[in-house]
């Protein structure tokens, strides 16, 4: 399977120091004051999934069950980290139509919650955007050609049927000003992000962004433009093989991993920290080929990666399965059943 790379762009950005002067009351003379110290970077991890209330309850569940892997996997790595576990409620659509449910994903929270990710975070912070949805493929309207996530009911927000298109998407994450924007999409027709981003002069707005501002932008998807993203069998559950792969990555597993020639290298060592390299040759391999356990059911993912950024970059560190912890190792987390499914 061919995979899109992007050669990485390097220029470290410098660290600026600000020393205030502060006039003291009835004195003559302005003193310097020590400069802070700086706030340690702090990684923020937005996990949201919108299934459609006409979904199978099971359908339904498989968006909870994947925010719930996400989220724990990162909450388990990294304690101090900001996790905002976001995941529609089942209900049926007698529920919804007599109003006894109330939504807790739709596509204005969706954005409020990205836009206040925007204003909060520090230049030297990681952003990591998980979203588990319905998508429409390019070119699902005569009067426009993007796709996009399905983030609202169609009946709620008739608009695009309740869709994110991908220019609104593409606009959000680009206002994200930390060091690190990861954006992890699974979707059907996920691929349309990547390809939206890569489109001039859309393109423009991002490519020089490690080489220019020393931040990197990375975004995976679960599969290309054209294609159904379909879950696979683990643990006699359906999952989707890129929930599986962004989890296990996060749990440790991406720690050391790495690609040669399209295939598995020699790992290295484990440090407790995952380069954007290690993480996006952990993700792109792992969905690809990760194995169903139900033959009629196999692995079609074809999963897409575009962005700015250098590989050898550090995105996450002090990892848990590390710090703390040196028997838990990157086996272990592969092992684990609760990532497994």
């Amino acid at each position: 399977m061919s995979r899109r790379r992007v050669n990485a762009m390097v220029r470290c950005c410098p660290t600026v120091w600000v020393v205030a002067a502060t006039a003291m009351a009835g004195a003559v003379a302005v003193a310097d004051e020590a400069p802070s110290p700086p706030t340690a970077p702090r990684t923020h991890v937005l996990v949201v999934s919108k299934p459609l209330v006409v979904d199978p309850v099971e359908m339904q569940k498989r968006g909870a069950d994947a925010v719930r892997m996400v989220a724990d996997a990162a909450g388990t790595s990294w304690p101090e980290a900001r996790i905002d576990p976001l995941a529609e409620d089942v209900m049926t659509t007698g529920q919804f139509r007599g109003g006894q449910v109330t939504e807790k994903v739709t596509g204005a929270i969706f954005r409020e919650r990205v836009q206040t990710l925007a204003t909060a975070v520090a230049p030297h912070d990681t952003v990591i955007i998980y979203t588990h949805s319905h998508g429409r493929r390019d070119g699902f309207e005569e009067a426009q050609p993007l796709g996009g996530i399905v983030v609202d009911l169609p009946v709620r927000r008739p608009s695009h049927g309740g869709t994110l298109l991908w220019d609104e998407y593409a606009d959000l994450i680009l206002e994200i000003p930390a060091r690190n924007v990861i954006v992890l999409t699974m979707s059907c027709f996920a691929g349309g992000l990547v390809e939206y981003l890569e489109s001039e002069p859309v393109r423009q707005r991002w490519q020089d962004r490690r080489e220019m501002e020393g931040r990197n932008l990375i975004v995976l998807t679960s599969q290309n433009k054209d294609l159904t993203s379909e879950p696979i069998v683990r643990g006699r559950q359906l999952v989707n093989p890129f929930t599986v792969a962004v989890a296990r990555a996060l749990a440790g597993a991406a720690d050391g991993f790495r690609l040669v020639d399209g295939r598995p290298g020699t790992p290295g060592p484990e440090d407790g920290a995952i380069t954007a390299g290690e993480l996006i040759d952990f993700v792109l391999d792992t969905t690809a080929t990760v194995v169903s356990e139900m033959p009629r059911r196999p692995n079609t993912a074809q999963p897409c990666v575009t962005g700015s950024y250098r590989r050898d970059d550090v995105l996450l560190e002090g990892g848990g399965w590390i710090v703390g912890r040196p028997d838990v190792s990157r086996r272990a987390a592969d092992r684990s059943p609760s990532i497994g499914r």
